[in-house]
């Protein structure tokens, strides 16, 4: 297994073989980006994408990354994580070795650590690689009146 970054001069190539998997988190999303919104971001250097390929099976899983640039320190961003069914664990947790490119990546761009938004089922896989719950997010739609 390998997990490899896609630069943004590679988007458009890659974008027919990983759309699907992409699309299947955003789908449990309360709709705050599209598909469209994705690509776009990709290609314009806002989100990076990351690919997890298998000898025998292929791509089987996808990341979207973001770095966000705060006063203090810089955070690597796990915004989207897509896989194949029952994959998960052939990657997953080979893309947090030492020498991982996504590790690599994280200190090239000097983040002091490494976050992402989940829903509950991805706490026992993250916690097992060194993550640890450290908030919870609430939100309420604001109402418009006419």
């Amino acid at each position: 297994m390998e997990l490899i970054k896609i630069n943004s001069n590679a988007i458009e190539v890659t974008w027919p073989y990983v759309k699907d998997l992409v699309k299947k988190p955003i789908d449990r999303t309360l709709g705050e980006r599209n598909l469209d919104d994705i690509y776009y971001s990709l290609i314009h250097e806002q989100l990076t994408l990351w690919i997890a390929v298998d000898k025998e099976d292929g791509i089987i899983g996808i990341l979207i990354t973001q770095i966000i640039f705060y006063p203090q320190y810089n955070v690597l961003l796990l915004s989207l994580v897509g896989a194949k069914p029952h994959t998960i664990n052939k990657w997953l947790y080979k893309s947090w070795k030492k020498d991982s490119p996504l590790l690599e990546y994280a200190r090239k761009n000097k983040c002091k650590r490494i976050e992402g938004y989940v829903r509950n089922g991805w706490l026992k896989l993250l916690k097992d690689i060194g993550f640890k719950k450290y908030n919870t997010i609430v939100t309420k739609d604001v109402e418009y009146y006419d």
